[in-house]
C-alpha cells in the first residue's frame, strides 16, 4: 500500500499533467481559430500552435509515464541506492568508527547516556570476551568513578606522631598525638566542608558514605575519653589557595563537628588547592593508623614521621586500587628522623588508602626479640579515618 506522501505525489503529478494537457489543447484550438480570422491575423506571427502542441504532448507523456513506468522507475532507483550503499558501506563504517574513536565528543551529540552505557558495556564485553564480567566491571566503575562528586589530584598527606603527655606513657590509655596535614586539588561541589569525630560506629559508617562529609574520624569510647573532647580531635587550619578559612565547632551527642564555609568569591567551576591540618589521638597499643581515600585520586603520596615515639619498626600496608606498584621509602628507627613514605602515580579508585602499622619497643622481648601482645587489645580504642 502506497504511503500518504506517495499518493500526494501522484495526485500532484496527475493534476499538473491534466492542467498542462488542457492548456496545450486550448492553445491549439485558439491557434486554429486565429488562422481563419482576419481580425487577429497578427497572432499568426506567434508560435501559439507550437507551444500548445508541446504542452499537450508533454502532459500526455507525463500522465502515461506516471501510471505506466513509475513502478519500474522506483525499482530501478531502489536497486541503484542499494548498490551505492553496498559499495560505500565500508567507507561509511570506517568514517563513523574513526569519528567516534578520534572525536568522542561527537557521541554526546547523537547518543543518550543510556545508549553510551550500552555501547561501553558491549565494547568492553568484546574486549574482555565476557559480557557478564564487562557489565559488572562497568557497573562498579560507574558507582566509584562516574558517581563520585569529587576528583582529587596531587594529593599529599603527612603525619607526625608524638607521645601524648596528658596520659600514661605505656599500657592502657597511652596515646600518640597525630598531626595530619592534607593537601590536594579539586573542584568544590559544595561551599561547606565538614570534619567530624564520632564515637559511634553506626554514625561513623553513615558519615563515611555521606558525600557532604570531607573527613570523618572514629574514636572508641573505652579509653575514658569521648570523641567530643578537644583533646581527641582538633581542626587546626583550613586554607584554600593559601587563604585561611573560618572554622566553626559544634558538639553533638555522638561527637563533634567542625564546619568551614568557603569564600563566596571562589569560582566553583575551577579547581582549587585545599589544605587542612588536624590533630587526633591514636591508641598507642592499637598499632595501626589508616588513612582512606573516598574519592578518585590522581598522584597520591603519604608520609609519616615517628621520632621519639618508642617505635621499633614501622610498616606500610597499601590498599590502593590501581594497576601499578607504589613506591616506598624508609628511614629506620635508628635514624635521627625516622619516617616512611608511600607514593603512587596515576589514578586510584575510592575505598583505597594506606595503613601504618608499628611495633613498640616495650612490647619486644629483651633477649628473644619476639613480640608480646598487650592484654585485652580488643578493649582498646581504635583509630580510623574516612577522607
Amino acid at each position: 500500500m502506497s504511503s500518504p506522501l506517495e499518493r500526494l505525489y501522484k495526485t500532484k503529478l496527475a493534476l499538473l499533467s491534466t492542467i498542462v494537457t488542457a492548456v496545450g489543447a486550448a492553445l491549439m484550438v485558439f491557434a486554429h481559430w486565429a488562422s481563419g480570422s482576419a481580425a487577429v491575423t497578427w497572432l499568426n506571427n506567434l508560435p501559439v500552435m507550437d507551444v500548445g502542441s508541446a504542452l499537450f504532448t508533454t502532459g500526455l507523456i507525463a500522465i502515461i509515464f506516471a501510471y505506466i513506468d513509475q513502478k519500474d522507475a522506483e525499482t530501478l532507483a531502489n536497486e541503484r541506492l542499494r548498490k551505492i550503499l553496498k559499495e560505500e558501506a565500508p567507507a561509511i563504517r570506517d568514517a563513523v568508527v574513526d569519528g567516534f574513536a578520534f572525536a568522542p565528543e561527537a557521541l554526546t551529540n547523537v547518543a543518550s547516556v543510556k545508549t553510551l552505557d550500552r555501547i561501553i558495556e558491549n565494547t568492553l564485553g568484546i574486549r574482555l570476551g565476557n559480557q557478564e564480567l564487562a557489565a559488572d566491571a562497568y557497573r562498579d566503575l560507574k558507582e566509584q568513578v562516574i558517581g563520585a562528586r569529587q576528583r582529587w589530584e596531587d594529593a599529599h598527606v603527612s603525619v607526625a606522631l608524638m607521645p601524648w603527655k596528658n596520659g600514661p606513657t605505656t599500657g592502657k590509655g597511652s596515646m600518640f598525638v597525630a598531626t595530619i596535614s592534607w593537601e590536594y586539588r579539586f573542584i568544590p561541589v559544595s561551599p561547606v566542608l565538614r570534619f567530624s569525630c564520632v564515637s559511634d560506629l553506626d554514625t561513623f559508617r553513615e558519615l563515611s558514605v555521606d558525600p557532604t562529609s570531607t573527613a570523618t574520624w572514629y574514636f572508641g569510647r573505652n579509653s575514658g575519653l569521648h570523641a567530643a573532647s578537644p583533646e581527641v580531635f582538633e581542626l587546626v587550619r583550613v586554607a584554600v589557595n593559601g587563604k585561611d578559612q573560618g572554622i566553626r565547632r559544634s558538639v553533638r551527642k555522638e561527637g563533634q563537628v567542625f564546619t568551614c564555609t568557603l569564600d563566596d568569591e571562589l569560582d566553583r567551576k575551577d579547581a582549587v588547592t585545599i589544605s587542612y591540618t588536624y590533630r587526633v589521638l591514636v591508641q598507642r597499643h592499637g598499632h595501626v593508623l589508616h588513612l582512606d581515600l573516598a574519592q578518585p585520586t590522581k598522584d597520591f603520596r603519604a608520609e609519616l614521621w615517628y621520632g621519639d615515639c618508642g617505635i621499633r619498626r614501622m610498616n606500610v600496608i597499601d590498599y590502593l586500587s590501581g594497576p601499578r606498584q607504589p613506591r616506598y621509602r624508609h628511614l629506620d628507627a635508628s635514624d635521627p628522623s625516622p619516617s616512611v613514605e608511600v607514593a603512587y602515580e596515576g589514578w586510584t579508585f575510592p575505598k583505597g588508602g594506606v595503613a601504618f602499622v608499628w611495633v613498640l619497643e616495650d612490647e619486644m622481648g629483651d633477649n628473644t626479640g619476639t613480640y608480646t601482645a598487650p592484654a585485652k587489645v580488643s578493649d582498646q580504642p581504635t583509630a580510623g579515618q574516612r577522607q
